[in-house]
């Protein structure tokens, strides 16, 4: 059976201030259980990865489950999906994607820090913030604590590249982005590796750019818990700085109305 859920106006508001919603307790425990017990069982036929034996965690980020996606192990969270899109993209309004769900895995290497590469955003804001034509979807397979490997985010910064990008009269691409909010003190320090105590600035003190406040935050949670991410979101792969792995799943769902990039 599908979640019950409809984007309520308190959290459309959340969506377009932060441009990101986090949804508590969408998927069952006991689904989130079995989906990862499916990872872990290729992580162990594919590398030798044992759940209980640490010495074996050898790839920092295991890729390539095409195998395990096509065999439909994450089927079963379609409903769920479904109406995710229909509350964010329109009911009805979006293509059905081909598959269901990436797994998104980081097993521990030792320290943790805001990162300062990798930032992009997966698509160029478009007129208006509060529709966007595609969502980003993370679903939390097993409990992520702070430090642990989440994707890290600035929250507000869909709505500081709107700006830019209205303000230049250009769209945007990802390339280009990081050029653009070098303009800006803190963004500048952010993507700079010195820049003190990172942890401290980016993420307890945040800023202001362009007049928005600007703060670095993780997806974090539990087992069952979905974030739901605006595509013009700035965002970076972290470190996993505890003694668990990063267990997730990512799903992107598109609007039929969705330009060619």
């Amino acid at each position: 059976m599908a979640p019950d859920f409809s984007l309520s106006p308190e959290q459309a508001a959340e969506f377009e201030r932060a441009g990101m919603l986090h949804i508590p307790n969408f998927f069952p425990r006991r689904t989130m259980a079995d989906m990862a017990a499916r990872i872990w069982a290729n992580l162990s036929a594919r590398f030798g990865i044992d759940r209980a034996r640490r010495e074996t965690w050898t790839k920092e980020r295991p890729a390539q489950f095409q195998a395990l996606i096509e065999s439909g192990a994450f089927d079963g969270l379609a409903p769920g999906l479904h109406t995710i899109a229909d509350a964010f993209l329109g009911e009805d309004a979006w293509e059905p994607p081909s598959h269901i769900c990436l797994p998104l895995v980081t097993f521990p290497s030792g320290g943790w820090d805001v990162p300062h590469t990798m930032w992009h955003i997966d698509q160029p804001p478009e007129d208006t913030i509060a529709r966007p034509q595609i969502v980003r979807v993370f679903v939390l397979l097993e409990q992520v604590g702070a430090k642990g490997g989440g994707t890290c985010y600035v929250e507000g910064s869909h709505r500081v590249i709107a700006d830019r990008a209205a303000a230049l009269r250009q769209r945007l691409r990802s390339a280009e982005v990081k050029d653009v909010l070098k303009q800006d003190a803190w963004f500048a320090a952010l993507f700079s590796a010195q820049a003190g105590n990172r942890e401290s600035r980016f993420m307890s003190d945040g800023g202001l750019a362009w007049s928005v406040p600007v703060r670095v935050k993780e997806t974090v949670g539990e087992p069952g818990d979905v974030y739901v991410m605006h595509p013009a979101m700035l965002h970076t792969a972290a470190p996993n700085g505890l003694d668990m792995p990063r267990m997730m799943l990512g799903q992107s769902l598109v609007s039929r109305e969705m330009p060619e990039m």
